[in-house]
C-alpha cells in the first residue's frame, strides 16, 4: 500500500516545505514550524511569516530500515531532530550521508530534495531535508 498525496495539500504547504518558512507570533515571539494560523503559546491570531535559516545541528536521530511501499528505494531512511539556529526543533530527514556516519551534534543545513512520487498520478513531492555541512 503506497501513501496517497493530495495535490491541493502539496500546494497549500509549498512555502513551508520548499522554503522552510515558519510563522512568528507578534505578541509572544514564538516560532511555529510548520506554520499555523494561531499561536499555541498565547492564542494570538496575529502572526507573520519568516524564512528560517536552515542551519542547525542534529540532537538525536533514528534509522528506519523497514519503510512503506513506495519508499523502499530510499531505505534506509535517517530521521533526525534538528535544532535550528532560531532555537526551534524540527523532525527532518537527513540526506547525502551514510547512516553509520550520522552523529549527534553534527552540523547540518537545509536542502531541497525529492521526498517521494506517486507514479499513478505523476506527482513528485519535494521538500526540505538536511545534509551535513
Amino acid at each position: 500500500m503506497s501513501m496517497k498525496i493530495s495535490v491541493p495539500r502539496v500546494w497549500r504547504e509549498i512555502k513551508a516545505h520548499y522554503l522552510l518558512e515558519a510563522t512568528v507570533c507578534n505578541k509572544c515571539g514564538k516560532i511555529h514550524y510548520p506554520p499555523r494560523p494561531i499561536c499555541d503559546n498565547c492564542g494570538n491570531k496575529n502572526l507573520f511569516r519568516r524564512k528560517l535559516s536552515g542551519e542547525g545541528e542534529v540532537l538525536t536521530y533514528t534509522i528506519q530500515y523497514i519503510v512503506l511501499e513506495g519508499y523502499r528505494e530510499y531505505a534506509p531512511i535517517v530521521f533526525a531532530i534538528v535544532r535550528l539556529k532560531e532555537g526551534i526543533k524540527i523532525l527532518a530527514q537527513l540526506t547525502d550521508v551514510e547512516p553509520e556516519n550520522v552523529k549527534m551534534g553534527m552540523k547540518v543545513k537545509a536542502v531541497l530534495r525529492k521526498i517521494c512520487e506517486d507514479g499513478k498520478i505523476g506527482l513528485i513531492k519535494y521538500g526540505i531535508k538536511f545534509k551535513p555541512v
